[in-house]
């Protein structure tokens, strides 16, 4: 069941339905009483269920009793208070009747009612006012019983263990029950006597006729309607006023069937329940029946709404003889009810479509009866909070003050109203921060007493944050104008008055915060007058821009500033000019500065000229020193090299000894021969004269394995390459990058373990490329990694494996001259790349170069 759209708004609090209920239930407990007494029940059980009748319609806690007077009426006796302690009955039972005798033996004395508001105060309880406190009974309210004859039956009392004061309500509800009270000792007394005079028929029949009478007048002049219905063709036998007034009172009811007398109700069921209630006895209650009667004659059928309830009269047998009919007209009540709930549809309706978020919330707990979709939008919560207490529903806000809040508009009754509060909520799972205009509102029923809170809200949060980055943006501006040294004014041009800040009244020594525009101008030297002047009036005359640059003393201090100036006119909604606004700022500093930047720079472009021809004579330098490395120095290492070849085979007297040192000559020789290479090629990595081209790297790398094809099968080494891409790159360097790491990763394999090398290619997602501060994010990205599963290096040394001539082993263990990785290195940030490499010590190594495609 959907509670929004089902249950009703307010339900439990709805004051025609509470009425309704209750008047139900007098109408049922006064025909149980009536049933009893017709039946010929005891007066003790009678007057005991009067007790329990008036104490269930009771919220107040009453505790109802019955005395009965002796038979010579002096005496109060015990009736009926099964409620009140047995010796609180005990005790009173046989009071005598006076006045001051409490508030029963009084109302007997007086046959007036006697209300005692507080026992522990009244003086008619001065001699019971102890035996009442002993059980804790503080009001005490009695009725007298009267008979029909003037005299007294007993009284009908109401205790209260509390202070009270009978409203017209409950006066109401005290006479309706002694009137039933007096109907049911008269009844049970007139039965009883009817016993007696059973015996003595003759004597007595008179009496009894009279008796039967007044039973009659009660029901003919009961507040109620009243109808009896003899035989299977309900017959009527009985009809009161009340009754006859709610058929119609032109009707000729009496001695008809109810099908000859109203036959409008045949066909609206009626006869079928009175034959079901004939047939089996059980008694038929109807809650608020709608029934069209023609009251009128005319034929035209009016709506009207009945409580009644069908109850069977049975003879001393057992047998059915009829149908006893007790009926409310409630049609009022009703059809105000139908107004109420419209209403109430209306409002439900208003508060579950409207777009401000609403809520209302029951008893004290502030359980949530309803919630519309935009409250629980704002909560992001869903329709299953509805029933739940608001602390439940809502357990990010513990440790917030609405609680305590709701609590007291709960307590007190006062409306509780906030302006952008803040609240913490959860919003995307997340507790948030954010800002409500609310309001809470005490719901109260007919009685004036509060049951809930009704909540409406509005969020503001956006609006919290653009005053707040309003606020902050204006404390920026006032920051930012005094930190960069500007002034605000405002010129208004009806009378030339210019209004100022402080930093501009300081700067040109002016009085208070505005001053005339010639008092200004007049701060001047005379040959920036007339031009700020002018400057000023086409600005106002074109509604443009005012800009100017002017010198101003202070005759005060006597310093001179140079400041610049700059304002927009500001029209109103004619577009007459009002206004020239604007800044002002000290530019003085800025232009001295110039001045000695102009001067610095002049002396700095003539220290780079010199620098700049110093430079290109060391570059000179250098390429002679390339030149005489390349040819100079490799030509003696070659002799050397020949030379120490032909010794060993052309002189057969060497011995062991000297065959190795000249071995050891040749060694050396060819390793200084290696690193004048190495460094050659990394000299020739500087060359900014290199032209990048298209390179295919799968056809680049293809060449490098060829040359290493040897080595590869010596050390049964598997190499297994990606597809790669074609790259904007300078081939020659490619070639020296995957020639040096294929080169490593077969050097520096294990021994005793065939080397694996794996060549992969990956193009970088943009997020990778942020991670890396010397990539641009501008370009797209490939990363080639090198693979092997060689020995390794530990992670501590990835930097210092890229310095020139760094080595981790020693020249015996790997042959190398240590300036491999670092042309690598260079060759990457040729192309604008990085390469860097990730190692564990006796685990290979993975070496990875990012390149740009283009």
């Amino acid at each position: 069941m959907n509670p929004i759209v089902d249950e009703p708004l307010l339900k439990k609090h709805d004051p025609f339905s509470d009425r309704f209920e209750y008047l139900e239930q007098l109408i049922e407990g006064q025909a149980r009483i009536l049933e009893m007494i017709s039946t010929g029940e005891e007066l003790k059980v009678i007057l005991n269920e009067i007790i329990q009748w008036a104490e269930r319609e009771s919220k107040d806690g009453l505790l109802a009793s019955i005395l009965l007077t002796n038979y010579n009426g002096e005496r109060l006796l015990h009736g009926a208070a099964p409620s009140l302690p047995e010796d609180y009955n005990n005790a009173i039972h046989g009071v005598a009747i006076g006045p001051a005798v409490g508030s029963c033996g009084t109302a007997a004395y007086t046959k007036k009612q006697v209300i005692v508001e507080d026992i522990t105060t009244d003086p008619l309880w001065t001699n019971f006012r102890s035996l009442a406190e002993t059980y804790g009974l503080r009001a005490c309210w009695s009725t007298p019983l009267m008979a029909k004859e003037g005299n007294v039956l007993g009284t009908f009392a109401m205790y209260y263990k509390q202070p009270k004061k009978p409203s017209l309500h409950d006066l109401q509800i005290i006479k309706l029950l002694s009137y039933t009270t007096v109907i049911a000792i008269e009844w049970t007394r007139t039965a009883e006597e009817k016993k007696l005079m059973a015996e003595k028929e003759k004597q007595d029949s008179h009496k009894i006729k009279l008796q039967w009478q007044d039973f009659y007048n009660m029901l003919m002049n009961a507040p109620a309607m009243v109808a009896v219905l003899r035989g299977p063709d309900h017959v009527f036998e009985l009809a009161n006023p009340m009754y006859m007034k709610a058929v119609g009172t032109q009707r000729l009811v009496l001695g008809k069937t109810l099908k000859e007398a109203l036959p409008e109700v045949v066909e609206q069921g009626f006869l079928t329940i009175l034959d079901q209630v004939y047939q089996t006895g059980v008694p038929f209650y109807g809650d608020e029946v709608l029934i069209k009667l023609d009251k009128k004659g005319t034929g035209e059928l009016d709506t009207t709404y009945f409580n009644f309830t069908y109850q069977p009269i049975k003879s001393e047998s057992g047998n059915i003889e009829g149908i006893f009919v007790h009926a409310v007209d409630i049609t009022e009540v009703s059809l105000a009810k139908r107004r109420a709930e419209e209403s109430e549809r209306r409002f439900r309706s208003f508060v579950l479509n409207a777009p401000t978020p609403i809520g209302i919330y029951v008893g004290r707990e502030m359980r949530i009866q309803t919630a519309n979709e935009a409250v629980l939008k704002a909560w992001e919560k869903d329709k299953s909070v509805i029933g739940k207490t608001f602390r439940e529903a809502l357990p990010e806000l513990e440790g917030q003050p609405f609680h305590d809040i709701l609590d007291n508009v709960f307590t007190t009754g006062i409306p509780f109203e906030a302006e952008e509060e803040k609240v913490y909520l959860m919003r995307d799972g997340k507790l948030s921060t954010t800002y409500w205009n609310f309001n809470y509102t005490p719901l109260k029923n007919e009685q004036g007493e509060i049951y809930g809170v009704m909540n409406t809200a509005t969020e503001v949060t956006e609006l919290v944050n653009a005053k707040k980055e309003l606020m902050q943006a204006q404390e920026s501006l006032k920051s930012a104008l005094e930190i960069g040294g500007l002034g605000t004014w405002s010129m208004d041009l009806s009378n030339n008055r210019v209004a100022y800040d402080q930093p501009v009244r300081n700067w040109f020594g002016l009085p208070d915060e505005s001053t005339t525009l010639d008092e200004v101008i007049n701060r001047m030297p005379a040959s920036d007058r007339e031009r700020v002047s002018k400057r000023i009036q086409e600005a106002i005359d074109t509604q443009g821009i005012y800009e100017a640059e002017y010198k101003v003393i202070n005759p005060h201090s006597g310093r001179e500033r140079i400041l610049y100036a700059k304002g927009a006119v500001v029209t109103d909604e004619n577009g007459n000019a009002i206004f020239l606004n604007g800044i002002n700022r000290d530019i003085t500093l800025q232009r001295e500065t110039e001045k000695e930047l102009t001067r610095k720079v002049e002396l700095r472009t003539l220290e780079l000229q010199k620098a700049n021809a110093e430079l290109n004579n060391l570059n000179e330098n250098l390429k002679q020193f390339v030149y005489v490395a390349s040819h100079d120095l490799q030509e003696p290492l070659r002799k050397i090299n020949l030379f120490s070849d032909l010794i060993q085979e052309k002189t057969e007297t060497l011995d062991e000894v000297q065959r190795n040192y000249l071995g050891k000559i040749t060694k050396a020789a060819r390793r200084m021969a290696a690193l004048i290479k190495d460094l050659l090629d990394f000299s020739r990595t500087e060359s900014k004269e290199q032209v990048l081209s298209s390179t295919d790297l799968n056809q680049l790398v293809h060449n490098v394995i060829e040359d290493y094809e040897v080595l590869i099968q010596q050390k049964k080494a598997t190499v297994n390459v990606d597809t790669l891409p074609v790259i904007e790159a300078i081939p020659l360097q490619m070639n020296q990058l995957f020639y040096n790491l294929i080169g490593n990763a077969l050097k520096f394999s294990k021994p005793d373990v065939q080397p694996v090398i794996d060549i992969q290619c990956r193009k970088l997602s943009a997020a990778e490329v942020l991670k890396h501060d010397k990539l641009s994010a501008d370009h797209n990205y490939l990363q080639i990694t090198v693979a092997d599963n060689g020995i390794g290096f530990d992670q501590k040394f990835s930097d210092q494996i890229f310095v020139i001539f760094q080595r981790l082993h020693g020249k015996n263990e790997y042959e190398g001259t240590g300036i491999g990785l670092a042309l690598c290195k260079k060759i990457a940030e040729n192309h604008k790349g990085i390469v860097y490499g990730e190692g564990k010590e006796g685990n290979g190594a993975q070496f990875h170069v990012i390149l740009p495609y283009k």
